[in-house]
């Protein structure tokens, strides 16, 4: 497995501090609990009458982090599916199956399992295995999907597991854990942050988990190069509308659906004309827009951390070193001048 392939997972204790954690002692508890959060299901001990559930969750915008363990063994039944949203379930540690019609998954801290939307399953899960779980409505995973393909797929489907031991496994993984930081560190100037995170998280996901939408496209790879002149049209209009989109907190995905391509076209377009990458040029759109900020500020009111938050930037430290590379001087040298 090579370096880029893998992301240690993180302890439960680690996860969601922030949350207060919610607990049930009997079966009718954790029901009710686990219901509200997702949607009904079956809930039957496999090995003691009782359990000891723990959740912890976090959601924003259609996307959300749970953290979810029994406590014991347990079989969850879902009669039709799930109802308009997906899940992406990572034991953090021990064993867990999950059976579609035929199809038996086992999942484990390297294969996580992704539930159907229209279709019945029964999972079980063996005691002492806390889940780290994605949340996503089937709408923001649609919206993401368009953007990144150019097909809007009204059943998006996607498979029944996630390898996280491949290189878009590992890619999927490390966006999950960084919009884990990115939910647990903002303030309420970060919407813009958050907001990119979660689009990068949901493109991860399509690009790990085979999906309805890809396997149509299947044949991209061996298409023909898409053909760029240096003074390509649509790369000169995505510079020019990220200067605009950039103060009121666009996103690539937008931008590209802006300009009527799908993203993967754009990033053909600009790695061809810049060598580089769209994220990359909006980017440094932010820091140039964070210097603007930084420079009008009131050093007594404003502080380098909310302005960073909305320009888009979640990690202070990240966005300190990226300043002073481009800037040749600190956020706060800026602001204090």
């Amino acid at each position: 497995m090579g370096p880029r392939a893998w992301a240690a997972l993180p302890s439960s204790d680690e996860l969601l501090r922030s949350r207060t954690s919610v607990r049930a002692d009997t079966i009718d508890e954790a029901h009710a609990t686990v219901s509200g959060v997702f949607c009904e299901h079956h809930l039957a001990p496999l090995e003691r009458r009782e359990v000891r559930m723990s959740m912890r969750s976090l959601h924003e915008g259609g996307v959300g982090i749970d953290l979810l363990d029994y406590g014991a063994a347990v079989r969850i039944g879902v009669g039709r599916g799930l109802e308009n949203f997906h899940l992406v379930q990572i034991p953090l540690r021990g064993r867990a199956t999950m059976q579609v019609g035929n199809a038996l998954v086992e999942s484990s801290p390297t294969v996580a399992t992704v539930p159907p939307l229209e279709r019945e399953f029964v999972m079980r899960w063996d005691a002492g295995v806390p889940t780290l779980i994605l949340y996503a409505t089937q709408e923001r995973v649609r919206d993401v999907a368009r953007a990144v393909y150019g097909v809007d797929d009204a059943r998006l489907q996607l498979g029944l597991q996630l390898q996280l031991g491949t290189l878009a496994g590992g890619d999927f993984l490390r966006a999950l854990l960084e919009h884990h930081e990115v939910l647990e560190r903002t303030t309420s100037d970060g919407g813009y942050a958050r907001k990119l995170s979660s689009e990068l998280l949901l493109a991860r996901l399509l690009s790990a988990v085979e999906n309805s939408v890809s396997r149509s496209l299947g044949t991209w790879a061996q298409a023909e190069p898409v053909r760029v002149t240096p003074g390509d049209a649509l790369v000169r209009r995505f510079e020019e509308s990220i200067e605009a989109g950039v103060t009121h907190g666009a996103t690539v995905l937008e931008l590209a659906a802006q300009l009527g391509v799908p993203l993967r076209t754009l990033q053909t377009h600009v790695r061809a004309v810049r060598g580089t990458t769209p994220t990359a040029l909006l980017r440094h759109a932010q820091l140039r827009h964070a210097r603007t900020m930084l420079t009008a500020a009131d050093p007594l009111r404003e502080t380098v951390t909310a302005i960073a938050q909305r320009a888009g930037f979640a990690h202070l430290g990240r966005f300190s070193t990226e300043y002073r590379r481009l800037f040749g001087e600190s956020p706060g040298e800026t602001l204090r001048r």
